[in-house]
């Protein structure tokens, strides 16, 4: 590792002199720490500064929530050191990594022979700070470049998972393959098996990999079916962990899932399903928990379209589909998954409310544009599914023939056991608060979000009552940012005021029941829903700014019920899809 040439690369750094460089880099050195290492503590001294040379780091606030991750090239602590100010967060590795190690008070003896040098870094410090906080997470997103491929039992099929996300990453960046016979073949027999930390032949196995780390923009792990001191330097040695086992697999604590326990890896766990076509998706939840898994993906072997998804998400290069409520207004969302299919632009995760979240369940059981219209037609326009009134003491609708109607549409199928991510969100109105569902009965919890209060009853669970996501959450674009995947495309399909009755001074308790045209007459189901999503609304330029691509449909004018208008909603939504995936060009799909 050249120190200098580490200080020349990182960006605080990059525009210093010559001169100035040397100096620095004559008093840096070089430090290793181990993953789940603690770098500094919370109110510590800011004695020196630090550049990660290869690794990733985290840091994290007194209450334990993370403030950011630090990868290759990145600072750590700088501000501090400029300010004189105590640490304001800890960090620690989420794998082994490498640091250049700069005394704070050399730095100010530096910036006292070069003065350009405080004003050179003081404008890169502000310029990052500039830049915006979606903009900053993608680009951290899109930093996390090492993965381990590791078989959660002997006979899943690690090689393939990493022979085919090896090929994907490929597609846009300078991917390596590293496993046990690569590192002998390179260094000599017996040096994969070198423990970490011990000896000569692991400095040379760390020179190996740095240097790899610097010269590659992907490296893929690939360990062994036994859990050997090569598997835990995978473990170690990622930004993220993908346990891979085979969906006819029964859930089980594998010797290699006690390594993954034992190997002090923090690198966040992801669960890879090799799972046929025709195959269900097996004991998912009982294999997620038992590896901590945050995610888990489904593959099927041959398929080039599954592992470039698993390529794109894991390098936040994955399209996340947020699709927002309001009744018939949402078939405006047919029309946009019309122009993203026809401008070639795929969808890797779906999530959504109320009627968001109908549609982006059809996207998530792989329904296209044209079987999404149908179904549209038939549950909405053709029958009335919402007719089963009774006496309102809870809704005015008992709500029975729609949840059946879903039970039609999405059978059996479970939120997890879905090949495409999916989430919905209700509202907790016990609690006062959204809840997001990527886990349980499909039907049930679409049903669930769909729930109007006043028109549905809400739904019971746990002793809490379950209602309309669009009540809180109408356009949960923070519950698809939350997940890491990539760029987020936002369908809203509310609209600003909505309900109003023009030419009526006022005022006047009766004036609504005076109005002669019924197209003129804000309608009961409008009002209730209205008054219900009332809250949401006023957080919709909040959701819409964590947005890569956000839409605001053309849908004034529509009602809520208006679901005759079906043809004519899905058209208004597709010709302005087509102008904003025009004007965004290429973006999505770099």
């Amino acid at each position: 590792m050249s120190v200098r040439a580490t200080l020349a690369e990182c960006p605080l750094f990059a525009e210093l002199s010559a001169t100035a460089l040397d100096e620095l880099a004559a008093r840096a050195e070089g430090v290793e720490i181990a993953s789940g290492q603690v770098l500094f503590e919370i109110g510590s001294a800011p004695e020196s500064i630090y550049i990660v040379s290869a690794g990733r780091l985290r840091a994290l606030r007194a209450d334990g929530t993370v403030a950011g991750t630090i990868s290759r090239l990145e600072p750590i602590g700088e501000i501090g050191a400029l300010s004189g100010e105590p640490r304001a967060t800890s960090v620690h590795a989420i794998r082994d990594s490498v640091l250049i190690k700069l005394p704070t008070e050399y730095l100010f003896t530096v910036i006292g022979r070069h003065p350009e040098t405080l004003l050179v870094m003081s404008r890169m410090i502000i310029a990052r700070l500039r830049t915006d906080r979606r903009t900053q997470q993608l680009q951290k997103q899109r930093r996390v470049h090492s993965f381990a491929v590791i078989p959660a039992t002997p006979d899943a099929d690690a090689p393939l998972v990493a022979r085919e996300l090896h090929a994907a990453l490929g597609a846009w960046s300078e991917a390596l393959l590293i496993d046990a016979a690569y590192v002998d073949r390179e260094l000599g027999a017996g040096h994969a098996q070198a423990r970490v930390g011990a000896g000569v032949e692991n400095t040379r196995v760390v020179e190996m990999l740095n240097r790899a780390e610097a010269d590659h923009e992907s490296l893929v792990y690939l360990a062994d079916a036994n859990p050997d001191p090569w598997a835990r330097r995978c473990m170690r040695q990622a930004d993220r962990i993908l346990m891979v086992v085979d969906a006819r697999s029964p859930a089980l604590v594998s010797a290699m899932i006690d390594e993954l326990r034992r190997s002090g890896a923090w690198a966040p766990v992801d669960l890879v399903v090799i799972r046929p076509e025709t195959a269900g998706a097996g004991p998912v939840l009982q294999w997620l928990e038992l590896v901590a898994g945050q995610r888990h993906y489904y593959v099927r072997r041959g398929s080039g379209h599954d592992f470039a998804s698993l390529a794109r998400q894991l390098t936040g290069r994955g399209i996340g589909l947020v699709l927002g409520g309001g009744g018939s207004r949402g078939f405006a969302h047919i029309g946009l998954l019309r122009a993203l299919h026809e401008h070639g632009i795929p969808v890797d995760a779906t999530g959504g409310s109320s009627m968001g979240a109908f549609f982006a369940a059809l996207v998530a059981c792989g329904y296209d544009h044209n079987e999404m219209r149908h179904i549209a037609l038939e549950t909405f326009v053709n029958h009335n599914y919402l007719n089963d009134y009774l006496f309102p003491t809870v809704a005015l609708i008992r709500g029975r023939r729609f949840v059946r109607r879903l039970h039609e549409i999405f059978d059996e199928r479970r939120i997890e056991e879905l090949r495409r991510s999916f989430f919905c969100v209700s509202t907790n109105l016990t609690r006062g608060r959204h809840v997001v569902h990527d886990r349980g009965p499909l039907h049930m919890w679409v049903a669930t979000s769909m729930a109007v209060p006043g028109v549905a009853p809400p739904v019971v669970y746990k002793g809490d009552l379950l209602a309309d996501g669009g009540v809180m959450n109408n356009l949960p674009t923070d519950v698809m940012q939350a997940q890491e995947r990539g760029l987020i495309i936002a369908s809203d399909v509310s609209t600003e005021g909505g309900l109003a009755a023009p030419g009526v001074e006022g005022p006047d308790p009766e004036a609504l029941f005076k109005l002669k045209g019924d197209d003129d007459r804000p309608r009961l189901f409008s009002i209730i829903f209205r008054t219900a999503t009332l809250t949401s609304e006023s957080g919709t330029q909040r959701r819409a700014e964590l947005a890569d691509l956000y839409l605001r449909m053309p849908v004034q004018g529509v009602g809520m019920f208006d679901w005759k208008r079906l043809d004519e909603v899905v058209e208004r939504g597709y010709n302005h899809a087509v102008e904003a995936l025009q004007q965004a060009g290429d973006r999505l799909l770099t």
